[in-house]
């Protein structure tokens, strides 16, 4: 017995040095990050701005991929379907926790990716093209009421937080609207502003620049909150209670990657979120900076996942 626990002991050792070694060693070579949204969206601004923070720490480069199509399902299949050795990531938003309830998947989230660390969170903005008959929430579900699939919304595509917050809005405030599904948020944000679309949802940091500048009217914000950078703006629960919706943007390896170098990788990203200029970057453009561990972002999923299979069979919804 004794024999056995020394050798079981010297293996456990072994096997400790060994994850060290790795995570010392690593990385190697260019670390590929996919971004699974066309370039322009939130979800493309915050991996380029990690890139260039967490190239310098790691010693190698960090190349932002895009991998658009499919409500992200190509980013995040290629990612499922990579090495787990760390070099493959995939910066997602929240909708990988609805596109389960919503696709038939290539992969399993829960058993082929691992999450790293959420990056930071957002509320989305609801705004709409000055020229469209309303101002607020209030005189857009008064619009739509009296005029039913008038109201023209544009989303980031169909599964995207922004096609379910649209849905969620028909719903809860009792409207009829018209869903016009993009392969992006640049290419809907291109036809809003253009005034092909009354409406559209989207990341608060991708659209504050055109609310301030007069482009684009904010009519509320998705959070439990007002956006300190738009106090004006009120939430869209101030008219339509208990709507609230939060997307996040957080990296996932692929599933088996040494714990090591997700530790490491989550120590790096958590490094470069605290950065003074970063910070200050995510808040002035309407992001909270998280920087959680591990298994706190994988809680968050798991969460998620149960939240979004309530809403989607609450309200039956189905891609068309």
């Amino acid at each position: 017995m004794k024999s056995f626990c020394s050798r079981f002991a010297l293996a456990f050792i072994g096997l400790t040095l060994s994850a060290c070694a790795v995570a010392q060693s690593y990385p190697t070579r260019a670390i590929r990050l996919i971004v699974p949204f066309a370039p322009g969206g939130g979800s493309d601004a915050i991996a380029r701005m990690l890139a260039d923070k967490m190239g310098p720490e790691l010693g190698q480069s960090v190349v932002v991929e895009n991998k658009p199509g499919a409500s992200s399902i190509i980013g995040v299949d290629a990612t499922a379907k990579a090495p787990a050795d760390g070099y493959t990531l995939v910066m997602a938003n929240s909708s990988i926790t609805s596109n389960p309830w919503l696709y038939k998947l290539p992969y399993d989230l829960q058993a082929d990716l691992a999450a790293v660390t959420m990056i930071a969170k957002a509320p989305q903005l609801l705004v709409a093209n000055p020229k469209a008959p309303f101002k607020t929430v209030g005189e857009l579900v008064s619009y739509a009421k009296a005029n039913p699939g008038m109201a023209t919304i544009g989303t980031a595509g169909a599964g995207q937080i922004s096609h379910l917050a649209a849905e969620v809005l028909q719903h809860a405030g009792g409207i009829e609207a018209l869903l016009i599904h993009y392969k992006g948020t640049g290419n809907s944000l291109n036809d809003l502003l253009g005034g092909q679309i009354m409406l559209s949802f989207g990341t608060a940091p991708g659209l504050i620049p055109h609310v301030k500048s007069g482009k684009l009217v904010a009519l509320g914000s998705s959070g439990p909150e007002r956006l300190a950078s738009l106090p004006s703006v009120p939430t869209v629960a101030e008219t339509i209670p208990g709507f609230e919706l939060m997307n996040w943007f957080g990296i996932f390896a692929p599933a088996g990657t040494p714990a090591a170098v997700v530790e490491k990788l989550h120590a790096v990203v958590r490094h470069a979120i605290a950065d003074p200029k970063v910070q200050a970057r995510l808040s002035e453009e309407g992001f909270t900076p998280v920087g959680n561990s591990p298994a706190e972002f994988d809680q968050i999923v798991r969460h998620d996942l149960n939240y979004w299979k309530d809403v989607i069979q609450k309200y039956n919804i189905k891609i068309e």
